[in-house]
């Protein structure tokens, strides 16, 4: 079935904007877009009535995502499987370890979308990642890493270094030191549905401390990932 045009590219519109949180005005979306700014400009107006988009400045004219997408957004957290899942266990953790956690989905093949985000009161680091957050790559990110080793759908078009990979299979999970002084560990692991396919990566940050308390933690996430695979109706073995 051939792409029907319009909606593509008001699925373009909408995704340019939601990467903006500062706003964009209209000469900025059909610059970047490269397209006709009438055509641009039609779209905004009819997402613009519809409360799909909204000014935030109103002077500069700067669009951002309107309350109509969040709604939206909502219902799909609310019917997902993997986010309703995922969220009481990744709550859990969290607090008994004192992490921020993480779930992200693969969509469009490449790209990854933070679809749950949870920060512990015991966390004693601020991870500046909110739900709608997307990575465009994969090769620049622990999540992305995760995917790259374990996902079967994207094997061979995503580049991983063999070795890397390798190391990450047998360990099961990927760990990272991040910020800017390196004092962040982040942990990812995959989560495989009933189809026996990576359906998801959750993730943890946390105060880093020692490879050693590293090592504990990350054995203690599996088991959490496990747990919520076993729950979207997996059989297979995880490491």
């Amino acid at each position: 079935m051939k792409d029907n045009r319009s909606v593509n590219r008001i699925l373009a519109i909408l995704e340019l904007i939601s990467k903006n949180p500062d706003g964009l005005t209209l000469g900025e979306i059909y610059r970047e877009l490269d397209m006709p700014k009438a055509t641009a400009y039609d779209f905004l107006q009819t997402l613009y009535k519809a409360d799909a988009i909204y000014y935030k400045d109103p002077f500069r004219k700067t669009y951002v995502i309107g309350s109509k997408m969040y709604a939206i957004g909502s219902v799909y957290t609310k019917n997902s499987n993997f986010i309703t899942t995922s969220a009481p266990l990744l709550k859990q953790f969290s607090d008994e370890y004192g992490c921020n956690a993480f779930a992200t989905k693969r969509i469009n093949g490449d790209k990854i979308v933070f679809v749950h985000v949870y920060q512990s009161p015991q966390s004693q680091i601020v991870s500046h990642v909110e739900v709608g957050l997307i990575y465009n790559s994969f090769s620049d990110n622990f999540v992305g890493e995760c995917y790259a080793a374990f996902d079967k759908k994207i094997e061979g078009v995503v580049r991983i270094d063999e070795s890397k990979k390798k190391d990450i299979l047998n360990k099961g999970y990927v760990c990272e030191l991040g910020g800017e002084l390196n004092h962040v560990m982040n942990i990812a692991i995959p989560v495989y549905n009933f189809e026996n396919r990576v359906v998801g990566v959750v993730a943890v940050s946390r105060l880093h401390t020692s490879m050693e308390d590293t090592q504990a933690l990350a054995k203690q996430f599996k088991e959490v990932g496990k747990q919520i695979s076993r729950r979207l109706g997996y059989l297979g073995d995880i490491l």
